[in-house]
């Protein structure tokens, strides 16, 4: 019975097959030449990004075994007739992947897999670090630093997953799905929301297999990112400009109220926006500026909850409002004893709920807005659906 191997790659696309022969195992040179033919090809090449498949051309396999340039062996699968094996990942650019396949019947066949280079590589960048410990509303995101055009094939391999903190059980996926904002246009980014907050005191593995891809155009990552992050205590602020005042609730339970001043009332532009806000720095102090109300002010323990310059800060010259009226020009005022004790406990990716005011949270590029938008607004910018 005549063998033959037949390569390709998965794609979405229907593309030209052409013939492309393979070195026969010296040891049964008698055997049929095998052949290999890649979707796509460029001189033999397969395009990388996709999964790889071998076929036999006739009969059936008993057993393939492919390796990659480090000798490691690549997961795949055969298919239900044994007549065909698909990789679990795709193919790296630049990348070759060896195989010895054994027929039902007659010799066996050894082969190698070649991938087409890239056009170019690109480091992508993350906003939390391995190790960090972030708060419950903490959105992840991705700076890709060049033009993702293949978005759904990219965010089809980009994996979030969960686990109690402490656990050594299995990871579970994360309920919740990512969106492409244009927060470095024309370079793509890519934020992970879940649908409800994170559940406090959580393990969180991201799985970015980056280097693995085509983004389009042949351009691929420098490298994959897998790192872990944990999600600490729940810690949520309630604020409410009509009450002038803030509630910090920790773990479910009232911890403390404080008094406050938010944005002046009459003035839309001087309103506090009125969303989910969420922690993203603080400063001990920081020199605060702006031309269109002239003024730079140093202020004290300042906990930046947007990044559309609005703050949880120390004014000592509004204290007799705080509680009683808002006068600011957006941000939430404390007293300096309540600022400092508010800044000792916020970290990054706290949710600050803002109600009360006229003005709200909305999508501009100069305003996180993750947790404004409804689950079907972020859905609606994911590329998978």
């Amino acid at each position: 019975m005549a063998l033959g191997m037949v390569a390709g790659c998965s794609t979405r696309q229907n593309q030209a097959i052409g013939p492309t022969k393979l070195l026969p195992d010296a040891a049964t040179s008698t055997a049929a030449t095998p052949v290999m033919s890649a979707a796509g090809a460029q001189g033999g090449q397969v395009p990388f990004g996709q999964p790889v498949t071998l076929s036999v051309d006739k009969g059936s396999l008993s057993k393939i075994t492919v390796t990659d340039g480090s000798g490691a062996a690549v997961p795949g699968s055969m298919s239900r007739g044994h007549t065909s094996w698909v990789s679990t990942d795709p193919i790296p650019a630049g990348t070759a992947w060896s195989w010895i396949a054994v027929p039902d019947s007659g010799p066996s066949i050894k082969g190698v897999t070649t991938s087409t280079p890239a056009a170019q590589m690109v480091r992508a960048t993350a906003n939390i670090g391995a190790g960090r410990v972030v708060g419950v509303a903490a959105p992840i995101i991705v700076n890709f630093g060049a033009k993702v055009i293949n978005e759904a094939g990219v965010q089809n391999h980009l994996k979030v997953m969960i686990r109690p903190d402490g656990s050594t059980g299995a990871w579970k996926p994360a309920q919740g799905t990512w969106a492409w904002l244009p927060d470095n246009a024309p370079n793509s980014t890519a934020h992970f929301r879940t649908k409800v907050y994170w559940p406090a005191n959580s393990e969180v593995r991201v799985a970015l297999p980056l280097a693995d891809l085509d983004w389009g155009n042949g351009t691929t990552g420098a490298q994959n990112l897998d790192w872990t992050f944990n999600i600490g205590r729940s810690q949520i602020v309630e604020a409410n400009a009509k009450t002038h005042a803030i509630v910090i609730y920790r773990n479910g339970a009232k911890v403390v109220t404080y008094p406050a001043s938010y944005g002046l009332d009459s003035q839309l532009n001087r309103n506090t926006r009125s969303g989910i806000n969420i922690v993203t720095d603080k400063y001990q102090n920081i020199r605060m500026k702006s031309e269109l109300f002239h003024y730079s002010l140093m202020e004290h323990w300042a906990v930046r909850i947007n990044d559309n310059g609005e703050f949880i800060h120390a004014n000592p010259e509004t204290v007799q409002f705080q509680g009683k009226a808002n006068v600011s020009h957006g941000c939430i005022n404390l007293s300096t004893a309540n600022a400092k004790a508010y800044f000792a406990t916020a970290i990054y990716g706290d949710p600050v709920e803002v109600t009360g005011t006229r003005t709200k949270l909305s999508d501009s590029r100069t305003q996180l807005y993750d947790w404004a938008l409804s689950w079907k607004q972020w859905t609606a910018m994911s590329a998978v659906h």
